[in-house]
Order: C-alpha cells, then structure tokens, then sequence
C-alpha cells in the first residue's frame, strides 16, 4: 500500500497536534508509521492500516509523554557524545601541545603580573567563548533549522561548559588571591577543552540536521 502525499501531510499533522513538537523527532517517528503501513499493511483502507500502527506502536494517545521521553534519549546520546569529544580531543596531540603551551603561558602570567591585571587577562578568556556562542547561535538561527530536538542538545552541550563553570568563580569571591589565582590556572584550561569539545559536538549535530533537511527535500 502507498501512500499518497496528502496522507503523509496528514500524519505529520497528527504527530503535531498530539504533541510531537520537534520535528527531527517527528520526522523519525513518520518513517516508522510510513513504512510499516506501506510494507504491511492488511486492508486498503488508510485509517484503519493508520490506527493499527499507531496502537502497535502505543502512538494512539496523547504524544507528550513520548516526545518528552524521545528528548531524554537524544540528551542522553548528546551527554554521550560529549564526553567522548572530550577525549577525542585529549588524544590529540596537536590540541595537547597547544593545551600544554597556554598552561605555561598562563603561568608565567600569574607570576609576572599583579593579581587585579591578571584576573581582568582570565574575566576576558571566560568571556571570549560565550561571545563566540552567541555568534554562532545567531547565526543557526538565521538558518531557520527550526525547532530540532539534535539543534537543542547540540548548543545545550556547547554551552555547558560556561553554564557551570561560572558557578565556581562565585564560591572563590571571598578566598585569597593565591586561591584565586590557582582557581583561574585550573579553571581556563578546562573551560576551554570543554567549550571546544561542545562546539565540535553542536556542528555535527548541525551537519545531521542540514543531511536531514536535505532529504527530505528530495
């Protein structure tokens, strides 16, 4: 049994209205649907074959609970998948020889610059990557991506990094300045590895959304 464009349309509007508001993961769930009524269908009759499917996949009722439980999963590969551009970059041996040089760098600063210089040198450092996200947010943005569950996770992860780690500059506000100091020599290098990492992790998930587009263009 195949089916027609105007039915396709109509099952994506129903994923939509029942709840399922992003639309890679509505994509997704289409094929299913699609294929099976296609590949097994037992009567010729559409809403028939479509409830049939629906109920088989426990999709007859209200979609909510299963887009929230679709994002779970596509957050838990993405935390997955973070962690292992971490060390993906760690074994690089071109990043360890950068990482090793700015750490060296970064020290000698401490010792050769008064705290209140070198503080202002590493406030900079920290802010530099969240200018570069807000950069490239805008940009996705002006893409029109629209609203995509991998988009989602992808500049969740590109951002954690600075999402957390600005929490520990507030705890260090009443130590001394060799703390401080020791704060920032530990904390760059960090921020950046991760930052990094979750800007490698959200241009994949970019790349797979514009491969998804592209599809379903053809």
């Amino acid at each position: 049994m195949e089916l027609t464009k105007e039915q396709i349309q109509y099952i994506e509007n129903r994923l939509i209205k029942d709840g399922v508001k992003y639309w890679d993961i509505r994509i997704e769930m289409l094929d299913h649907i699609v294929s099976d009524i296609e590949r097994n269908a037992i009567t010729k009759n559409f809403d028939s074959e479509l409830q049939r499917v629906l109920k088989n996949a426990n999709w007859d009722k209200n979609l909510v609970d299963i887009n929230q439980e679709a994002l779970k999963n596509i957050n838990r590969k993405y935390r997955t998948l973070f962690h292992k551009e971490i060390l993906l970059l760690l074994k690089n041996a071109k990043y360890i020889f950068f990482l090793i040089t700015f750490c060296f760098t970064h020290y000698l600063l401490s010792k050769n610059l008064n705290f209140k210089t070198f503080d202002r040198i590493n406030i900079i450092l920290f802010l530099f990557p969240i200018i570069f996200y807000l950069v490239f947010a805008i940009k996705a943005w002006t893409k029109k991506y629209g609203k995509s569950a991998n988009l989602l996770y992808g500049m969740f992860y590109f951002s954690f990094s600075f999402l957390i780690l600005q929490m520990i500059p507030q705890f260090m506000r009443d130590t001394s300045y060799e703390n401080k100091i020791l704060m920032w020599l530990i904390l760059i290098p960090i921020y950046y590895t991760m930052s990094f990492s979750g800007y490698r992790l959200c241009k994949k998930a970019i790349t797979k959304i514009e491969i998804m587009k592209k599809e379903l263009a053809i």
